[in-house]
């Protein structure tokens, strides 16, 4: 049986011949957040199921490895000593990827050595972004994903710390997702007075505001009294900042552990860092689009 990685890294390869061929969204940004990399997973759960390859999340070369538990596994030291041959797979891609395996694996005559040069047959170290389209997630899907994200010991008592401070028992997230401009340096004007009209109407007694945007969260911090934490923000397919890291996947938490999740994304219909929690964690969400 054929063993697909899905390797969480910063780092991979671009094939450009594979983009010739398959790049058909005519991506040009090849970074990827947490939402994405969870949506390609649960594509990569059920095709896996289709396929029948055995699928293998690995975290240990991304830099969230320093607060999530990495489960070792028996490819863990071929991923580590080969990380320079994760291959980048386009969206709308994977299913060609993995027939194109799966046709040469049955070309190919059976080895019974497991050295690590067969294993460049048998296990693919891959990273996509691709799209899941159906909205249902079945409880099998939603336990390996919630596995994914089992905090350290350390990680775990700062998060629990620090959402102790909050001062309802039962707290809602109000999430606002401008844009990647902020973590790319590019300087964009935010009309900030729609936000804070947007927050005043919709806003309820116990939300906890997160945003991707430290800007106007300043300006929504010194206009409201809605409650927030002072936070270092990152998008966690850019930053290898250790603090920045920690108090994005905080807020990732945040959203695990809320009883609601409010929305608001000016880019897409909602985004995928609150989206596919809400569906893996069975969190009701709201959207103001």
């Amino acid at each position: 049986m054929k063993t697909v990685i899905h390797t969480w890294t910063h780092e991979f390869n671009i094939d450009q011949i594979h983009l010739n061929k398959y790049n058909y969204f005519n991506e040009t940004n090849f970074y990827f957040g947490l939402g994405d990399l969870i949506r390609s997973t649960i594509k990569l759960y059920y095709l896996s199921k289709l396929f029948n390859f055995n699928l293998i999340v690995d975290l240990q070369l991304h830099p969230i490895s320093e607060f999530l538990k990495v489960e070792k596994h028996e490819f863990s030291e071929y991923v580590l000593n080969n990380k320079h041959k994760v291959n980048y797979v386009c969206y709308g891609a994977v299913e060609d990827y993995l027939k194109n395996i799966q046709s040469k694996s049955e070309s190919e005559p059976e080895s019974g050595s497991e050295s690590e040069s067969n294993y460049e047959n048998d296990v693919h170290l891959i990273l996509t972004n691709d799209f899941y389209e159906l909205e249902e997630i079945d409880n099998d899907c939603k336990n390996f994903i919630k596995k994914i994200f089992t905090p350290t010991e350390i990680f775990k008592q700062f998060i629990f710390n620090k959402i102790n401070k909050i001062p309802f028992n039962k707290y809602t997230i109000f999430h606002y997702r401008v844009n990647d401009n902020e973590f790319l340096n590019k300087n964009e004007d935010i009309n900030y007075e729609y936000f804070l009209n947007h927050l005043l109407k919709h806003k309820e007694n116990n939300d906890v505001l997160i945003t991707d945007t430290k800007k106007l969260k300043k300006y929504l911090y010194l206009s409201d009294d809605i409650f927030m934490f002072e936070t270092k923000i990152c998008h966690l397919g850019l930053s290898k900042d250790s603090d920045e890291i920690r108090d994005t996947l905080f807020e990732l938490f945040l959203v695990i552990y809320s009883s609601k999740i409010k929305t608001y994304c000016k880019i897409h219909s909602v985004s995928g860092f609150v989206k596919w929690v809400g569906k893996v964690y069975d969190i009701p969400i709201v959207t103001f689009n």
